[in-house]
Order: C-alpha cells, then structure tokens, then sequence
C-alpha cells in the first residue's frame, strides 16, 4: 500500500471546521523510508453524502496526481478498489474534531487513518499506521496548515 493513495480515505467527513484547503508542512511532516512529496494539498468540500476529500500531490520527480473520494461516517465497511487495495474501508467520527478510517485489504494489508483538526481550525494532521503483508509496519504523519476559509 502507499500512503498518498491511502490519503484519499481519510477525507474529513465531520470535520466540519476543515473544509477548505490545506498544504502539507513538510518540516513538521514525517513519513516512513521512500519518496516524500514535494507538495500534498488536500481540499475537502461539502457534498450530498458526506465530504469529497481530494488530494493533490507533486512528487520531486515533477510528476502530479490529483484523487478525490467521499466519505460516510456510519462505520460500516463498504466495497473499497483503488490503485494497490481491493478489500473494505470505513469510517466514523471519534469527536468533533477526529476522524477514524479503517481499511481491510484483501492481500493481508490494512491501515488505520486518524485524523484530528485543531482546537482554532488552522492545522489538521492526518496520522497513518500502514500493515504490510510481509509484517512490515509504516508510520505517517502529516501536518497541514489552513491555505483560506470556509
């Protein structure tokens, strides 16, 4: 599995104080051995479901991707396919400023997303425990600074 990706399922559904845009503080920022992003923007937005969580990444070597995904926070699995994980992925909300993602891969990898908004709304981090098949484990987190208002 690989983490940005993996991003796109910790949209923030009911983080209601975090919709907006927010970009990645790499120096606070720390990510497991491997390629770091040169730029992660997240923009999160209402939506008739839930929350679209998009990410935008630009990785050092230049090349750009952008996903984007909704979330519903009833914590039941739902069908999950995306780039390295077919398998289930759920969510709900901890409190009014956390979020908890869970997803079951069908090739025995799974991680576990939370995501929590600051008490003034102007930082979200988005932690990341990553289990492998292999019994490797990764650890993410992200820090990410307000770029406007909602």
């Amino acid at each position: 599995m690989r983490v940005f990706p993996l991003l796109l399922a910790l949209g923030a559904a009911g983080f209601g104080q975090a919709l907006g845009s927010w970009e990645m503080t790499a120096a606070s920022s720390s990510f497991p051995e491997g390629p770091r992003p040169e730029k992660l923007t997240v923009r999160i937005e209402s939506h008739s479901r839930g929350e679209v969580f998009t990410v935008d990444t630009l990785r050092r070597d230049g090349r750009a991707t952008s996903s984007s995904t909704i979330l519903y926070l009833d914590g039941m699995p739902r069908e999950l396919r995306d780039f390295d994980c077919s398998g289930t992925q759920s969510s709900r909300k901890v409190d009014s400023q956390t979020v908890e993602i869970l997803r079951t891969c069908g090739h025995g990898e799974s991680a576990r997303w939370v995501g929590r908004v600051s008490t003034d709304s102007k930082e979200l981090v988005l932690e990341i425990t990553e289990h492998h098949s292999d019994g490797r484990k990764g650890n993410t987190r992200i820090v990410m600074v307000r770029q406007d208002t909602h």
